[in-house]
């Protein structure tokens, strides 16, 4: 019975989960901070809070419990902190946007630690040799469904006024995001593998040679597709014109093409293993940017055949990237190294945020978009050339849950 059972039950609460992170996390979101007046850099900041947040991540091995239960809690109080972001409309103009902005920060800062500590669970709920399989699976159907979640937001928001519209569909959003930890508790929660880390394990992997170039490459591709990811639907919607539905058919087309690409991508990388996979995918993904570029109010079609490469590099992108860090974490200690993987990414992400959001007060929208896909093909680039990364080595498929564009 089990471990299937919590695989199935894993799925189902993906569903709900995802409708909550997308809409929390992305288009909706960042249409109520538009509507409250944010600049591109206070987009920039608003795009990089969960990578913000990651810089706790460390805290996660240190955390005494199940993973099971200290996930779940994590889970349900950061959730329950978004709450005062729904009334940011309501306060006086000058505190509107810094209201926004705290608690959307609080709120991914406490769930911060349950990252590690659900891919650390679900690594002892997923057989090695299925992972590629089911993962590539949950991720290409909650992918799905959360950007069918997307189109319906970006219809409502369309025809609703605002700010309830804002505030209607994050109140739904929230509900969802607070149910799906009810469905996270009834997972079977195996006991820990081993005895918590002293603070100095923490810094022990990083005196190997063979792990620094890993984390470097994390740190630097994070940074470079931060430098434009925040901005990419305030750019559909201020300079290309889009309305919220237009918009969000870009996250429907990616979605779908997640749906098939998904599962795919996971059996190859069962086969040819998850350092392969990113050596194409990363490619592709470096000029995105160049496709959003080409699109201009009234010229949607470049932009929405990005949208079909999108859906196809970071559906192999985002379960390889921690995938092939796994080969250098031993079972016993993976969640020392997890919170290594994300602070060095989350370390890149927010350097890359600060640099996106200069550029963009600078030089507007599509100055910061030019500069990720320079800064995306470099890092792919290296990839390919620094000897360092070129080892293989076995494949532990998995995910931890994050997104990408």
């Amino acid at each position: 019975m089990e471990p299937k059972r919590s695989q199935r039950i894993s799925i189902y609460e993906g569903l709900l989960a995802v409708v909550f992170i997308n809409w929390t996390t992305g288009l909706v979101t960042t249409g109520y901070a538009l509507y409250l007046g944010a600049s591109p850099a206070a987009l920039s900041f608003l795009g990089a809070l969960p990578l913000l947040a990651q810089l706790a991540s460390p805290l996660a091995p240190l955390v005494r419990g199940s993973p099971g239960r200290l996930t779940v809690r994590l889970v349900r109080w950061g959730r329950t902190l978004f709450l005062p972001v729904l009334f940011s409309a309501f306060l006086p103009p000058p505190w509107r946007l810094a209201n926004l902005l705290f608690w959307a920060a609080l709120s991914q800062l406490v769930q911060a630690p349950a990252g590690v500590l659900w891919t650390s669970w679900m690594a002892d709920l997923v057989p090695e040799g299925d992972r590629g399989r089911y993962f590539g699976y949950r991720n290409a159907v909650t992918g799905l469904v959360g950007t069918l979640a997307n189109l319906a937001a970006g219809a409502l928001l369309d025809v609703l006024s605002h700010p309830l519209g804002f505030v209607l569909i994050l109140g739904i959003g929230m509900f969802l995001g607070l149910l799906s930890p009810f469905l996270m508790a009834l997972q079977h929660d195996p006991p820990p593998r081993a005895a918590h880390p002293r603070l100095g394990e923490l810094l022990a992997p990083l005196l190997g040679s063979e792990l620094r170039p890993f984390l470097l490459f994390l740190a630097g591709w994070n940074g470079a597709v931060m430098v434009g990811s925040p901005l990419v639907f305030p750019y559909f919607l201020q300079d290309v014109r889009m309305d919220y539905l237009q918009a969000s058919l870009y996250t429907l087309i990616s979605a779908a093409v997640t749906l098939v690409l998904g599962p795919l991508w996971g059996r190859i990388a069962d086969r040819r293993g998850h350092r392969w996979v990113l050596l194409e995918a990363t490619l592709v993904a470096g000029l995105f940017p160049l496709g959003w570029l080409l699109g201009a109010p009234g010229r949607l079609a470049p932009i929405y055949l990005t949208a079909f490469f999108d859906g196809g590099a970071w559906s192999a992108i985002t379960p390889a990237l921690v995938n092939f860090g796994l080969q250098w974490a031993p079972p016993a200690r993976r969640t020392v190294y997890l919170a290594l993987y994300g602070v060095a990414g989350a370390l890149g992400g927010l350097l890359g945020s600060l640099l996106g959001g200069a550029l963009g007060d600078l030089g507007g929208y599509r100055l910061a978009l030019l500069a990720s896909a320079a800064a995306r093909l470099a890092m792919a680039l290296s990839l390919r050339l620094v000897p360092a990364l070129r080892a293989p080595g076995p494949a532990r498929a998995l995910r931890s849950p994050g997104e990408g564009s």
